[in-house]
C-alpha cells in the first residue's frame, strides 16, 4: 500500500494490484457526526450529481460517464462518530485520467440544480426506513442506546430538517472543514496516479482532526423499550457495551468471541435459541467496532421475548474456546474473500483508520490468526438497551 499526504488533512492511499481489470476510487469527505449537520450532509450527497461547471445537468454527467465507460456515484456513510460523504468511481485504466477530471469537476465546481428533487428524494429515503423492520429495530436500538452520544444520531438525517438546509452554504462548510481521504484500488502506477489526483482534484488542505470515539461506557441501568407495530414477526435487539479498546489487540479476541457467540450458523446462540429451543426465526450478533458495542438481533414471537433474553445471557456466560480454530478460519476466509472486492478493501481500511489503527485486510487476518483464546472478552460487558419491535401472530 502506498500513502501520501497531498496537503494537510488530505491523504491518498493506493492499493496497487493486478487482480482487477478496473480501477476503483473513492473520495471520502470526513466530518464529525452532529445533529445539526447530519441532514445537510445527506442532502448534499444526493445533490452533487445534479450538475457541474462542465456538465450542466445530471443527464450531461451521465452521457459523459457513458463516453468514458465509467460509473460515478455519491453516498453518505456513518462510521463511528463520523459522517462521511463518499464519491465513488469505477473506470478502466485507460480512462482513469478522464474519470478523475470529471470527479474533480463535480466535487469542486458543483451547480446544485434541482434542489427540490433532492429534498423529496431524501425525505423518501428517510421515510422508507420503517419498511425494513429489521433495520428499523436495529436503528431504534442504537438511537436509544446512544441517545446522549453522537453515535445515536441518524446518518440519513431528519425529515423536519430537510427544508432548512442550505446546500450552497453547507457545501462551503464541508469543503472548509472535512478531513479527506482518497483511496484507489487497481493496476495503476502510484506516482502517475498521485500526479493525476493532484492535477484533477486539487483539494484545499484543512486542519481538521477528530477525537476518537469514547468506547468506555457503563450504563446505570438497562433501558427496555417496546414499540408496537402491525407485524407478524417480532424483532428483538439487545445492545451491549463491551468496553474493549477497538485499537488494541484485545479487539481481535472480541471478533473471534463474537463469531463463537453469535456470528454464524455454528455459533452458541444459533444452536441454542434456534436449533435446540426453536424460539427464533433468526438470531445473530454483530460488533460495532468504533463504539465497542455488540448488538444481538433476533426474529421471534413477541411472547418469547423473556425466554430468549434469558438464553442470550446464559450463552454469553458460558461461551468457551471450543471451536476457536474453526471460528478463526471462518473470519480469515472472509478477509480473503473481501480482498476480491475493491469496495471491501477500501471499507475495511477506512474502518481501521477511524478505529485508530490503519491496517490492510491481510494484516487484520494475521491478527485474527494469532488469537489464542477469548478469555476476559465478556468480563466487562454490560447490557445497555433491550429494544423490542412487537407484533402478534406467527411469522409468514
Amino acid at each position: 500500500m502506498y500513502t501520501s499526504e497531498l496537503k494537510k488533512g488530505v491523504n491518498l492511499h493506493i492499493f496497487s494490484t493486478d487482480k482487477f481489470q478496473s480501477i476503483t476510487m473513492c473520495i471520502l469527505l470526513r466530518l464529525p457526526l452532529k445533529r445539526e449537520t447530519s441532514t445537510a450532509n445527506a442532502l448534499l450527497a444526493s445533490a452533487f450529481m445534479q450538475g457541474c461547471a462542465e456538465y450542466k445537468t445530471r443527464r450531461h454527467i451521465e452521457r459523459r460517464l457513458e463516453d468514458i465507460q465509467s460509473v460515478l456515484s455519491f453516498n453518505i456513510l456513518k462510521k463511528g462518530e463520523e459522517h462521511i460523504i463518499q464519491l465513488f468511481v469505477r473506470t478502466l485504466p485507460e480512462y482513469f485520467d478522464k474519470a478523475a477530471e470529471l470527479a474533480g469537476d463535480i466535487l469542486l465546481r458543483p451547480l446544485f440544480n434541482n434542489e427540490e428533487a433532492c429534498r423529496r428524494e431524501l425525505e423518501a429515503t428517510i421515510s422508507s426506513l420503517v419498511n425494513d423492520k429489521r433495520r428499523y429495530a436495529f436503528e431504534k436500538c442504537i438511537e436509544n442506546m446512544c441517545e446522549n452520544e453522537a453515535y445515536g444520531i441518524s446518518g440519513d438525517g431528519y425529515i423536519h430538517d430537510i427544508n432548512s438546509a442550505s446546500l450552497h452554504m453547507h457545501y462551503n462548510y464541508v469543503m472548509q472543514n472535512a478531513k479527506t481521504d482518497i483511496m484507489i484500488v487497481g493496476n495503476i502506477n502510484e506516482h502517475k496516479a498521485e500526479e493525476c489526483i493532484r492535477h484533477s482534484i486539487p483539494l484545499e488542505g484543512t486542519d481538521a482532526s477528530f477525537e476518537p470515539c469514547n468506547y468506555l461506557y457503563y450504563p446505570p441501568s438497562i433501558k427496555e423499550i417496546t414499540e408496537e407495530m402491525d407485524i407478524t414477526q417480532g424483532k428483538l435487539c439487545v445492545g451491549l457495551r463491551l468496553n474493549t479498546d477497538p485499537s488494541g489487540d484485545d479487539w481481535y479476541k472480541a471478533v473471534v468471541a463474537n463469531e463463537l457467540f453469535g456470528g454464524g450458523a455454528s455459533s452458541a446462540l444459533f444452536n441454542k435459541v434456534r436449533e435446540e429451543d426453536s424460539l427464533c426465526y433468526y438470531i445473530t450478533s454483530k460488533l460495532l467496532r468504533f463504539k465497542s458495542i455488540m448488538v444481538i438481533e433476533a426474529g421471534i414471537d413477541s411472547k418469547n421475548r423473556d425466554k430468549v433474553l434469558d438464553i442470550i445471557m446464559s450463552a454469553m456466560q458460558n461461551v468457551s474456546d471450543e471451536g476457536i480454530e474453526n471460528a478463526k478460519k471462518s473470519i480469515t476466509d472472509s478477509c480473503k474473500i473481501a480482498e476480491d472486492k475493491p469496495e471491501s478493501i477500501m471499507d475495511s481500511f477506512l474502518g481501521s483508520l477511524i478505529a485508530g489503527r490503519a491496517m490492510t485486510l491481510g494484516e487484520t487476518a494475521e491478527k485474527i490468526s494469532n488469537v489464542g483464546d477469548i478469555d476476559g472478552v465478556f468480563d466487562d460487558c454490560h447490557i445497555d438497551t433491550v429494544f423490542m419491535l412487537s407484533g402478534g401472530g406467527e411469522a409468514q
